[in-house]
């Protein structure tokens, strides 16, 4: 059956604006961080503002994270559960790369509570946690390159490039600012600056952004989308279930023209196949669901049977002409070449 072929839902919306939200507020308390480090203060912008400013950016981060990752549990696109969104490299979709978030989100946890009982801790005790921002944020912007299914569009590439230099920009500014007697340290962390962010794009480009992305990440079989290098466009990927021999029911009507055979999948009513075939044996499949199409391809029409490439999944559909305009079918699919 093509189990969960949709268009975007709410919760994957939701998903994917929390996720890239709380990536741009995290570069922003990050950057700004880096800023009020330096322990300079202006009569336009005080130090104690900018202070308050990352603060509460911080604080804003952890909203959308969580935000973030219940519409993930929810959305049962990914089959997410509680314990994938705390325990890392556990989950079924893309492991590794979830796991980054989740580290991610547990380091971001650490340096939250900690600010918040800084009055408790020494200055020492809580400046090592606080350093752990300089790690949540490097792991966070892989995980959402990674793990994101809208990495090759324009816009989220902007977007992560904008946090990328923002950090990178302030790092650059804070230590070219220090101290004489910091001097080679201060050289060695530019040069690793900059090379960091290279092998970044680097792998961008040989991993996320190449073609087949979406099962090297680790994406399971039944979620692969009819591209192989998963959807270049912010759209849901599509997921589809091979094997199984799905019924269908529907109507048929015939003119000079063609023939067009609507049919509907009785174990999911959401799901609807028009087959319109010509005279000459030629004609197309439209697969839609929910009122939104999600796959036409052209179709070769036999005696008794309907066959098309939708993505990377062969469709058959067999099919039986009960007369007075009503039509049966059985529905198989396999996984064909992309």
């Amino acid at each position: 059956m093509l189990a969960a072929v949709a268009g975007p839902t709410p919760l994957w919306y939701a998903t994917r604006a929390s996720g890239y939200t709380a990536l741009v507020l995290l570069s922003a308390s990050v950057a700004l961080g880096v800023f009020t480090s330096s322990r300079e203060s202006r009569r336009q912008w005080p130090r104690f503002v900018i202070q308050s400013l990352h603060r509460n950016l911080s604080l804003l981060v952890g909203v959308f994270l969580i935000i973030h990752i219940l519409t993930s549990i929810i959305d049962p696109f990914a089959k997410l559960t509680f314990l994938d969104a705390f325990v890392p490299f556990t989950a079924s979709y893309r492991p590794l790369w979830l796991g980054l978030g989740v580290v991610a989100f547990e380091l971001l946890i650490a340096i939250t509570v900690t600010s918040l009982m800084r009055h408790r801790l020494g200055w020492r005790s809580w400046r090592v946690v606080h350093l752990l921002a300089y790690a949540c944020w490097p792991v966070a912007v892989i995980h959402g390159v990674a793990t994101g299914t809208d990495t090759k569009a324009p816009w989220a590439l902007l977007l992560v490039a904008a946090c990328v230099l923002a950090v990178v920009v302030a790092l650059v500014w804070r230590l070219a600012r220090a101290g004489s007697r910091f001097a080679a340290l201060r050289v060695f962390a530019i040069a690793g600056t900059c090379v960091a962010t290279g092998l970044l794009v680097v792998w961008m480009l040989s991993g996320p952004l190449e073609r087949g992305w979406a099962k090297s990440a680790g994406t399971p079989a039944d979620l692969l989308s009819g591209s192989a290098g998963g959807p270049a466009t912010p759209s849901r990927p599509t997921a589809l279930s091979t094997g199984l021999n799905d019924q269908l029911v529907g109507s048929i009507v015939r003119s000079a023209a063609n023939v067009t055979a609507t049919l509907t999948d009785t174990r999911d009513n959401t799901l609807e196949l028009v087959v319109v075939a010509k005279a000459d044996g030629s004609g197309t499949l439209t697969v839609t669901r929910s009122g939104t199409r999600v796959c036409v391809s052209p179709a070769t029409i036999g005696s008794s049977a309907v066959t098309a490439q939708c993505g990377a999944v062969l469709t058959t559909i067999q099919v039986v002409d009960e007369g007075n305009g009503s039509i049966r079918g059985t529905l198989i699919t396999q996984q064909g070449a992309s």
